[in-house]
């Protein structure tokens, strides 16, 4: 059985979870490690016929691991794309999503990184300026919720108010050029790009891309008419204040959006419901 990879820092061949590091731009299915404790709450797919996506920032690594465990468990997650991933994090989401690939930082938690997975998928990343995005690409064969291909891009965009590397505008800049180049590389995809990106809906990031990506937090909270939520606050325990966590999506429908508290951690996480409409017409029918 293929299992998913932690990809240590900065010791690739010492660890018993090690391989060797993805490299920019290419695909791999799965990788090979210690058979992981797998809590399997509905091995076949979704009953519903949606994949459940979760989007993290778990702020420096000091997420409360045992309260990941039990949000995969309680709300059956498939996907779980993480953005300042430590050590302790990347253990518990392993634990429960035997898939995919967790690049966790011990020294430097906000460059940790990854998207675990209920299933097998192909692992790449994309080349930004100082922080890759993460992709994995989900296949009918194996999600048989879907009709087609689909890309998940796990993003986190440099804050803004960051002082290395200076200045940040500009590097967020270069990190969004550099996005949309590998997207226009690969026309055509149905895709969904989640994470922490560092930016509110009145901030350049965010409208940059939201002229080709719908906002699917925003198009859920119209079609249930209710507000939408923001996702980060000064403190773990204290209240949020901006929206710079984010689902965009080009393709697929997104059933429904939850903002959902992470013991621990400044931002409430994202879970969505992804469903494919092209699902229903068979494999292989491309992007309307």
């Amino acid at each position: 059985m293929q299992a998913l990879e932690i990809i240590p820092e900065g010791a690739y061949g010492g660890s018993p979870y090690a391989a060797e590091p993805a490299k920019a731009g290419s695909g791999r299915r799965a990788f090979r490690g210690p058979h992981p404790r797998s809590f399997m709450a509905d091995p076949g797919g979704s009953l519903s016929g949606t994949i459940r996506a979760f989007s993290g920032n778990l702020c420096w690594g000091r997420a409360d691991p045992q309260a990941l465990i039990d949000l995969i468990r309680r709300h059956e997650v498939d996907v779980f794309a993480a953005q300042e991933l430590g050590p302790e994090t990347a253990e518990a989401i392993a634990g429960e999503l035997p898939f995919g690939a967790l690049e966790p930082s011990a020294t430097h938690a906000f460059q940790g990184m990854g998207v675990a997975l209920r299933r097998p998928g192909v692992f790449s990343q994309i080349p930004l300026p100082f922080r890759p995005a993460r992709r994995v690409r989900l296949e009918p064969a194996e999600w048989p919720e879907l009709g087609r291909s689909l890309d998940l891009i796990n993003v986190h965009f440099q804050a803004p108010h960051s002082l290395r590397p200076f200045p940040s505008f500009w590097l967020r800049r270069r990190q969004v050029v550099a996005l949309e180049q590998s997207l226009d590389a690969e026309p055509g995809l149905a895709r969904v790009v989640m994470g922490d990106f560092n930016a509110t809906p009145t901030w350049p990031l965010y409208r940059r891309l939201a002229r080709r990506f719908d906002d699917a937090v925003l198009e859920c909270a119209q079609r249930d008419q209710r507000a939408v939520q923001a996702t980060w606050g000064p403190r773990a325990e204290g209240a949020r204040y901006l929206r710079i966590d984010h689902v965009m999506v080009d393709g697929p429908r997104i059933e429904r959006v939850e903002t959902i508290r992470i013991p621990g951690s400044d931002h409430s996480g994202l879970l969505c419901e992804i469903r494919d409409e092209a699902a229903g017409a068979g494999a292989g029918v491309g992007v309307g």
